[in-house]
């Protein structure tokens, strides 16, 4: 292999390795942040899940008072109609449909809250076991970054100290234009199959493959412009 060759090589699999710890603990870091993402989202909905129960509760609370109240005072004109002891009989007759009335309502009401609490005690159940798998979830992902955060961060550094001795025996030139590799995202180094890049299918001229085969010069792909590899 040339010698210029070997150099984009050797930079390239320590820049290689660079991007991949880094990658690692991009992912790390973003487990993290999207568990506590959803772990405040969980909470948040176990709040409203909370607070709609307490507020149907009260709504109960305050209907199965008022029926008691209307279920009471028709039990009583009912009582005085039968017993013939109303002062009014007309007033207490249309006193008693009221009252019939506001308690088939509230009845009706009644059932309605007590559906809907029922409903609201899952969700806030639901919410509390989301909750739960979430703060695991945030916990497992926090564990995960601490178990190779400091690695990471120590072969990070390494790669740091290590890249400048690499890259001073690049060319200049050709540092260059490996940068512009870089700064594109794209390969530095590829392979070829019958004269074709294996990287972007371009076909490469025949004496270009041969040249580098023999280490004679090195050559770029005219299509990605990564260096090819004999």
């Amino acid at each position: 292999m040339h010698a210029d060759l070997v150099a984009i090589s050797n930079l390239w699999q320590l820049d290689q390795s660079n991007d991949r710890l880094r990658a690692e603990h991009d992912g790390l870091t973003g487990a993290v942040r999207a568990a506590d993402t959803a772990h405040k989202a969980a909470e948040v909905a176990l709040e409203e899940a909370e607070t709609k129960l307490a507020a149907l509760v009260q709504r109960t609370r305050k209907n199965d008072r008022e029926l008691a109240d209307y279920a009471d005072k028709r039990d009583k004109t009912r009582a005085m109609i039968d017993g013939g002891t109303a002062p009014d009989y007309g007033a207490a007759t249309r006193q008693l449909a009221q009252c019939l009335e506001i308690v088939d309502r509230l009845e009706t009401t009644a059932l309605e809250l007590m559906e809907a609490t029922e409903a609201a005690t899952k969700a806030e159940a639901d919410a509390e076991k989301a909750v739960e798998t979430n703060r695991l979830l945030l916990g497992t992902a926090r564990q995960a970054l601490a178990a190779r955060d400091a690695a990471i961060r120590a072969e990070l550094t390494a790669i740091i100290a290590a890249r400048e001795p690499i890259a001073v025996l690049v060319p200049t030139e050709l540092r260059a234009q490996y940068a512009q590799q870089r700064q594109k995202k794209r390969a530095a180094l590829v392979n070829t199959h019958e004269n074709i890049c294996q990287t972007c299918q371009t076909k490469i001229p025949a004496q270009r493959v041969l040249e580098t085969a023999l280490a004679r010069a090195i050559h770029t792909c005219p299509g990605c412009g990564g260096w090819l590899l004999p």
